[in-house]
């Protein structure tokens, strides 16, 4: 039936992407090794694969029948096993030390959480935060910053080694010159900040909130997906390892992504602008989709609902972001557009990545970004146009740009699954009973046939 290929095509993207993004690490960890190419290839198929399995409206789509049962069962044996590697990743969570030796996987994590130590001092974190006193508390060192293409690195093309991270980061933090080689503000919005506030005053891991953030996630789709297709559901969630394995392996996307679910699962109701401002107040990659889901609103209730809503999620980002604007409106600016004017290394998952470590000619900035906006445009009057037909579509396709960027990093990718699995749970699919399910070839762990039903 649709409905349950529509799951396992997404848990299968999802897998893909868990398998990409190990290559993508064992690469770019050493750039002589092969993989760029398959890596880039993989993460496109899987982003085709999640804008296929959100196309249509879904209307009915469980009473449908399979065609070829043999290959719709070896699909969902194969997204069984991959739910046990999911699985395995919640199991392994209290153990991540034993493979990471420090819970600050990356920079957003470790500047936010001294952010947030800042704000309980009282001090402004996008002005006083000091990279090199936060990094030394924390024990960690420039493997975990953002490096950037001016100072020592001005004449360097591609992403510093090793080697020259730690040269550079011994001069600049014995007080050798200013810092103009590292990120040093918090490079997102307010809300990225504000909720690790009590983590920093108790010394708790910050990764348990993350962690946490995607089981709500994880629930709420589940809370909005027909009764008898929430066991595959939730074998499609786990399935899709990419959603797990890296945020337990470390990654703080969940503070925007939990609200953004919510918002894009209930965006008929009102009260899902709110969830829509707390998710653009948190990181910019929901600024992305807010166009998407104003798009499905406008078509639902027309230009006057979507202007109310546009109003309630501004209101909420003003609100939570202003009194840093009030503090240092410079430094909070300059912080926010980290991304975007910040002279930063072509980095990521995506095209770039050809040239970065698969052999082909780097293309200027401008290039990438070119084809970035250009497919970004494209993504908006598809979904415009499309919007009746496939009012889903924006949950995938308002990240699908980012894979042209100059920084396409694979942050960008992994969550993806769950925004597709929220939008087909938001579908009219219909329901069914477990007998029907696997007499059609799929298979569950969380559900055993019921000859009641």
């Amino acid at each position: 039936m649709r409905a349950l290929a529509r799951i396992a095509a997404i848990a299968i993207a999802g897998a893909t992407l868990y398998y990409a993004g190990l290559v993508n690490s064992i690469v770019q960890t050493d750039p002589a090794r092969p993989g760029a190419t398959w890596v880039v290839v993989a993460v496109g198929a899987a982003l085709a694969m999640l804008v296929a399995a959100v196309t249509g409206t879904g209307r009915g789509d469980a009473a449908t029948s399979a065609r070829r049962i043999g290959w719709h069962r070896a699909a969902w044996g194969f997204v069984s096993l991959m739910a046990l590697v999911g699985m395995s990743w919640f199991w392994d969570l209290p153990r991540q030390k034993s493979f990471d030796w420090t819970p600050y996987h990356n920079d957003a994590i470790a500047l936010n959480e001294c952010a947030a130590r800042l704000l309980v001092d009282g001090r402004d974190p996008y002005r006083d935060l000091d990279l090199f006193a936060c990094y030394g508390r924390l024990q960690i060192g420039p493997d975990r910053t953002t490096p950037l293409r001016r100072g020592l690195f001005a004449g360097d093309v591609i992403y510093p080694t090793d080697d020259e991270l730690d040269a550079a980061w011994a001069v600049r933090s014995s007080g050798q010159g200013t810092n103009e080689e590292f990120v040093w503000r918090p490079s997102y919005p307010a809300l990225s900040i504000i909720p690790l506030v009590p983590f920093a005053i108790l010394g708790w891991d910050t990764n348990y909130l993350y962690v946490a953030c995607l089981v709500a996630a994880m629930g709420l789709v589940l809370a909005r997906a027909p009764g008898g297709l929430r066991p595959f559901v939730l074998t499609g969630l786990l399935g899709a390892a990419s959603i797990v394995a890296f945020t337990v392996g470390g990654s703080a996307d969940l503070l925007y992504a939990l609200p953004l679910v919510a918002a894009w699962l209930w965006r008929e109701r009102r009260w899902s602008a709110l969830a829509l401002g707390a998710a653009i107040a948190t990181k910019q990659v929901a600024w992305l989709v807010a166009p998407f889901y104003l798009i499905t609103v406008v078509s639902d209730r027309g230009w006057r609902e979507g202007g109310r809503r546009l109003l309630i999620a501004c209101a909420v980002f003003a609100a939570t972001n202003l009194p840093f604007v009030l503090w240092d409106w410079r430094s909070w600016l300059l912080g926010v557009l980290t991304p975007v004017v910040e002279p930063m290394f072509p980095r990521g998952a995506g095209l770039v990545f050809l040239a970065t470590s698969g052999g082909l000619p780097l293309l200027p900035p401008v290039a990438y970004t070119a084809l970035e906006v250009g497919a970004y445009a494209v993504c908006l009057v598809a979904a415009w146009r499309l919007r009746r037909t496939n009012p889903e579509l924006g949950a995938v396709v308002a990240v699908v740009p980012l894979f042209f960027g100059w920084r396409s990093l694979f942050s960008y990718f992994f969550l993806l699954p769950l925004f597709a699995l929220a939008a087909v749970a938001r579908m009219p699919l219909g329901d069914v009973v477990p007998e029907r399910a696997g007499s059609l070839g799929a298979l569950t762990l969380f559900a055993s046939p019921s000859r009641g039903a």
